[in-house]
C-alpha cells in the first residue's frame, strides 16, 4: 500500500500523534508510507512533507478570523500539497483534521474527486460536517444547515461575522463529492453525530485512538514514583490539567473548586501551571502546581503516583490524556460528554452531570476513600492495552486500509 496522511502538524496533539503512530506502524509492516502536513517540527522518520509556510498561515489564520470564512485561503500552501501528491501517486489518502488555517478545501476535495481517490477521513472532532464549530456543544443547527451561530467566539473563532450557513453549503458541495471515502471515528457518539450529518451517504467506522502502551504510558510503581517526585505515599493525591485553564471550555476552574471541597484530606496536582495563574491559587494550599511536561515519560510518573484523574472539560471526542491515565492504572472522573462517556464504562472511572461541582467532588472522594467500584492498577492498565495500544489501533486502520483500495 501506498497511504498518504493528511494533518495539520506531526506528532504535535492527539490527531497529529494519530498520524505519526500510524506512520510508524505502516513503515515497520514494508508499506510505503508518507505524511504531508501544514506546519510545526517534522520528526526523524522519512517520508515527511510540510506543504506551509509560516507567512502563509498567519494570512490564513488573520482572514478566517477577521472575515470568517475557514478553509478558504492557503491556495499556494495547497497547491504545492497536490504537487507532492503528483509525485507520490498514492493509493490512498487518509485525511485527518482539515482545519487549522493549513489548508484549501475546495482545491484538495477536488483534486481528490477529479483523480478517484480512496480517502479515509478520521473526524477528531465535529468539524467537517458543522458550519465551523470543532464542537456544536448543546447547538444542532448543524443538522439544518447552520446560521445564526451562537458559538462564533470558539475555535475556529470568526470575530465579526456569521458565514456559518455559506460554509456548511460549501462543506456539504466539497465533502460529499465522489463515493470512495470510509469515515472513521474513534467513539460511537460521534459516529451517530455523523449519520445525522450530510455524510451520512458514507459508511461510518469506529477505531477507538491507541497509546504507546509498551513504552511510555504503563504503571510505573505508585510508591516508586511517588518517593522520586517528593510525595507520602500515605497521602491522597489528585491529578488534572491546568494547560488552557484560561479557556473554560476546559473547565480547569472545576479543579480549584475540587481542590477547594477536598481542603486537607488530598492534594490537588495541576500540571501545566504558569505564573500568571498564581492569584487563582490564593488560599488553596492543598494545590501542588506544576509546569508542562514534554517529557511523555516523566507525565506517566505522575499518571502512575496519582489516584486519580480528573478531567472537567465540556467537551470531549475522545480524551489522549484520558487514555494514558488509565493506562497507567489511575483511574479517570469527568463530565459525561462527549467520548467521556465510553472511556469512562466498564470501571474505568466515573462519568458526572456537566458542570455538577458536587458530584465531580464526591465521585472524587469515593476513588480516593476507595468506595468506587472501579478498575486501579495493574486490572485497568491490562484493559487499555486490550483495547487502545497503538497496535490495536493500526491493525484495524490497516484492514480500513485495504478494504478503501479495494472497492
Amino acid at each position: 500500500m501506498k497511504i498518504v496522511q493528511i494533518c495539520s502538524h506531526y506528532d504535535y496533539g492527539g490527531a497529529a500523534r494519530i498520524a505519526a503512530s500510524l506512520h510508524r506502524k505502516l513503515l515497520e509492516a514494508g508499506e510505503e508510507s508518507y505524511v504531508a502536513y501544514g506546519r510545526g517540527q517534522g520528526g526523524p522518520e522519512p517520508n515527511l512533507y510540510c506543504f506551509d509556510k509560516s507567512p502563509e498561515i498567519y494570512f490564513s489564520a488573520f482572514m478566517s478570523r477577521f472575515v470568517g470564512l475557514n478553509g478558504y485561503w492557503n491556495q499556494a500552501g495547497t497547491r504545492r500539497l497536490l504537487g507532492f501528491l503528483e509525485k507520490v501517486q498514492p493509493d490512498l489518502i487518509h485525511l485527518h483534521i482539515v482545519h487549522g488555517y493549513y489548508l484549501n478545501f475546495r482545491l484538495l476535495f477536488d483534486y481528490i474527486y477529479e483523480k478517484n481517490l480512496p480517502v479515509v477521513w478520521t473526524f477528531h472532532d465535529c468539524h467537517a460536517f458543522t458550519g465551523n464549530c470543532g464542537h456544536f456543544y448543546d447547538c444542532r443547527g448543524f443538522e439544518i444547515g447552520c446560521g445564526k451561530c451562537p458559538y462564533l467566539d470558539r475555535y475556529p473563532t470568526s470575530q465579526f461575522f456569521d458565514f456559518t450557513a455559506k460554509m456548511w453549503r460549501d462543506k456539504k458541495n466539497w465533502f460529499t463529492k465522489g463515493e470512495k471515502k470510509i469515515l472513521v471515528t474513534p467513539a460511537q457518539w460521534l459516529k451517530t453525530e455523523v449519520e445525522q450529518s450530510f455524510l451520512n451517504k458514507y459508511p461510518v467506522k469506529v477505531i477507538p485512538n491507541g497509546i504507546d502502551t509498551k513504552e511510555v504510558f504503563y504503571p510505573k510503581g505508585k510508591e516508586a514514583c511517588r518517593e522520586k517526585h517528593g510525595f507520602d505515599k500515605q497521602e491522597k493525591i489528585v491529578l488534572g490539567i491546568a494547560t488552557s485553564f484560561k479557556d473554560p471550555l476546559k473547565g480547569a476552574t472545576y479543579l480549584l473548586d475540587l481542590a477547594k471541597r477536598l481542603g486537607n484530606t488530598a492534594k490537588v496536582v495541576l500540571i501545566g501551571w504558569d505564573a500568571s495563574l498564581e492569584e487563582h491559587r490564593k488560599g488553596l494550599e492543598n494545590v501542588i502546581p506544576l509546569p508542562s511536561m514534554a517529557d511523555r515519560k516523566e507525565l506517566a510518573e505522575y499518571y502512575s503516583l496519582a489516584d486519580v484523574f480528573v478531567l472537567p472539560s465540556m467537551a470531549e471526542t475522545y480524551a489522549t490524556v484520558t487514555l494514558e491515565a488509565q493506562a497507567c492504572g489511575t483511574p479517570v472522573v469527568g463530565f459525561a460528554v462527549g467520548g467521556n462517556r465510553e472511556q469512562l464504562q466498564d470501571k474505568k472511572g466515573i462519568a458526572v452531570p456537566v458542570g455538577d461541582k458536587a458530584a465531580l467532588a464526591a465521585a472524587v472522594e469515593q476513588i480516593l476513600t476507595g468506595e468506587a467500584n472501579v478498575l486501579t492498577g495493574e486490572a485497568l492498565a491490562q484493559k487499555l492495552q486490550m483495547e487502545n495500544s497503538l497496535e490495536t489501533m493500526a491493525k484495524q486502520y490497516f484492514l480500513v486500509y485495504r478494504e478503501a483500495i479495494e472497492e
